[in-house]
C-alpha cells in the first residue's frame, strides 16, 4: 500500500511539473504579445486596453526617476503624433505566477527625429483573469 501511495504521489508531482513546464512554454509568447498590445494601446491612447493590462498596484519609474501610478498613466497624454515605438530584444523570465520581461523600446519622437532607445524591465503577475503588469522601469541607453 505504501509503495502505491508513493507511486501515486510521484506521478502526481510529475504531472504537476509537466503542466507547469507546458504553461511556461505558452506564457512566453503570451507575455511578448501583451507587451506589444501595451505599446499599441499607448500609441493609440487606448485607455480601456491599458486599464485591463495594468494592475491596480501598477508603478512605473521613468528614466528621470519619476514614479507614476496606473491612474497617472491612464491620464497621461498620448505620444506625439507621428512618433513610433518598436519593441526589440524581448526576453521573458518566468518564476511561477511572476514574470519579468526585459527588452528595448526603440522610440522615435517624430519621423525626422533621431531615435532613442530605452531599456525596460516589466514585472507581470498572473491573476485569476490573466497576466497584469505591476511594475515598469525604463532607462535611457
Amino acid at each position: 500500500m505504501k509503495a502505491r501511495s508513493r507511486l501515486a504521489f510521484f506521478l502526481l508531482m510529475l504531472c504537476f511539473a509537466a503542466s507547469r513546464t507546458f504553461a511556461a512554454d505558452n506564457d512566453e509568447p503570451t507575455l511578448k504579445a501583451l507587451e506589444q498590445t501595451w505599446i499599441t494601446a499607448v500609441v493609440n491612447a487606448d485607455r480601456v486596453t491599458m486599464n485591463k493590462l495594468l494592475d491596480d498596484s501598477f508603478v512605473e519609474t521613468s528614466p528621470n526617476g519619476q514614479r507614476r501610478s496606473k491612474s497617472d498613466l491612464l491620464l497621461a497624454p498620448p505620444p506625439p503624433p507621428g512618433s513610433s515605438q518598436v519593441l526589440m530584444d524581448l526576453d521573458v523570465h518566468l518564476n511561477g505566477d511572476t514574470a519579468i520581461v526585459i527588452g528595448t523600446n526603440h522610440f522615435k519622437p517624430s519621423p525626422i527625429a533621431q531615435p532613442v532607445d530605452y531599456s525596460f524591465t516589466d514585472v507581470f503577475v498572473r491573476r485569476v483573469d490573466g497576466w497584469r503588469v505591476v511594475s515598469s522601469q525604463m532607462t535611457r541607453r
